[in-house]
């Protein structure tokens, strides 16, 4: 058995950009969750046991299998290119017994097509 999903966990992204399935968001209200949605479904395709996130909560995803979390950051294209914001925890890899992974994704910053909801 392995010591870590994180492996499979990147293929189910891989696999889902593969197939078309990108981040979208469902309105101009939905800046902060719609990456961590996408990611979600992602987990949810390996039939991982998760605690899942809320607001202000550090790491986003904790996997019951293994002691290991995900952090998702959403980051707007066009936009930063260097930096994100890390407002709620100082990224170290490890939180509270637990090896951490940092998921990065891009998004259009430009949602004017959902302004006029």
């Amino acid at each position: 058995m392995p010591n870590t999903s994180c492996f499979d966990v990147f293929e189910q992204c891989v696999l889902a950009v593969q197939a078309g399935e990108l981040i979208e968001s469902v309105s101009a209200q939905d800046k902060e969750f719609h990456f961590q949605n996408w990611f979600k479904q992602r987990l949810a395709s390996l039939t991982l046991h998760f605690d899942g996130s809320g607001r202000n909560t550090y790491p986003d995803f904790s996997i019951v299998e293994f002691m290991e979390g995900y952090e998702v950051k959403g980051l707007a294209w066009p936009g930063r290119e260097r930096n994100y914001d890390s407002n709620s925890q100082v990224p170290t890899g490890k939180h509270n017994g637990r090896q951490i992974f940092y998921v990065f994704g891009r998004y259009p910053a430009d949602l004017t097509p959902f302004r006029s909801q």
